[in-house]
């Protein structure tokens, strides 16, 4: 699942980010873009699923941010769980205090 988001990248936004992503099947997915965390010099964005009904609304995914061009972001999935696990564990410090991860 990849899709390219113009702008993905603007910490000083306070609002939230909505990301459409499109699935190899066509289906289209909205997540909120919880944070940008930068682990071995490349920038990977952390996603949640955007309908709070869904059943993995508790859970994160967390893509590769390859800069396309000036307006847009391509995202790749992260498939390695030690490279994943580790940006998540970022991820929890960076953000202690606005996220409940017990």
């Amino acid at each position: 699942m990849a899709e390219n988001e113009k702008n993905i990248i603007n910490e000083d936004d306070e609002e939230s980010s909505i990301i459409t992503l499109t699935g190899d099947d066509g289906e289209q997915i909205d997540f909120e873009l919880l944070d940008i965390i930068n682990y071995s010099g490349t920038d990977y964005a952390v996603l949640a699923p955007a309908d709070e009904e869904s059943e993995n609304a508790d859970q994160v995914v967390i893509f590769r941010v390859e800069d396309g061009d000036k307006e847009v972001n391509t995202l790749t999935p992260v498939t390695n769980p030690e490279t994943a696990n580790a940006i998540f564990e970022l991820f929890k410090t960076k953000n202690a205090n606005n996220y409940d991860f017990s």
